[in-house]
C-alpha cells in the first residue's frame, strides 16, 4: 500500500533551499574552526561563537538597518516545546543581538525539520521566515571570506 506523502511534502516554497544552504553552512562552520565537542565527543557547529566572535554587532546592525530579515528580527519563529506531555509552541522575543539572530535562523530550520508543522502558529509567515533565514546565511557568507571559501569548496 502506498504511503500518502502530502503531509511530508508540505514545505514552504524555498524550504528545500534552506536545508541545502543550512547544511552546507554548518559544514563550513565545523571545517572552518567553529566546531565544538558535543555529546560523546561528536563535533557540532559552534554557531554562537561564530556569531559573537566573527559577525559581531555590526552584522546585526546591518541586517536590521537594511531590512534583510524584517520578519525574523521583529516576529521570530516560535519554539516547539512540551506542555504537559503534548507538543506546543512558545513565542520568542525578537533577537537583540547577532547571536540571537543566528539562533532564530537555526529555529527556522529546526521547525522545518523537527516541527512537523502540525498546529504550527507560524504557518502564515513560514514563507517569509524561510526566505529571510536563507538571506541571513548568505549575508554571513558574504561577510566572512574564509567561511565562504569552504562553503563554495574553494581551497
Amino acid at each position: 500500500m502506498a504511503i500518502d506523502m502530502k503531509a511530508a511534502n508540505r514545505l514552504p516554497p524555498r524550504g528545500d533551499e534552506l536545508l541545502r544552504v543550512f547544511t552546507r553552512f554548518e559544514y563550513a562552520l565545523k571545517d572552518g574552526g567553529f566546531g565544538k565537542a558535543g555529546r560523546k565527543n561528536v563535533v557540532e557547529a559552534d554557531w554562537d561563537r561564530f556569531a559573537s566572535k566573527e559577525l559581531k554587532g555590526p552584522f546585526f546592525a546591518a541586517v536590521t538597518a537594511r531590512a534583510l530579515a524584517p520578519t525574523l528580527t521583529t516576529n521570530p519563529p516560535s519554539r516547539q516545546v512540551l506542555q504537559g506531555g503534548t507538543l506546543g509552541w512558545d513565542t520568542v522575543a525578537p533577537p537583540a543581538n547577532v547571536t540571537e539572530l543566528m539562533g532564530a535562523v537555526r529555529r527556522v530550520r529546526n521547525n522545518l525539520v523537527h516541527g512537523g508543522k502540525s498546529g504550527d502558529p507560524d504557518s502564515d509567515r513560514n514563507d517569509s521566515l524561510v526566505a529571510e533565514a536563507i538571506e541571513v546565511l548568505l549575508e554571513a557568507l558574504r561577510s566572512h571570506t574564509d567561511l565562504r571559501a569552504i562553503f563554495e569548496r574553494r581551497w
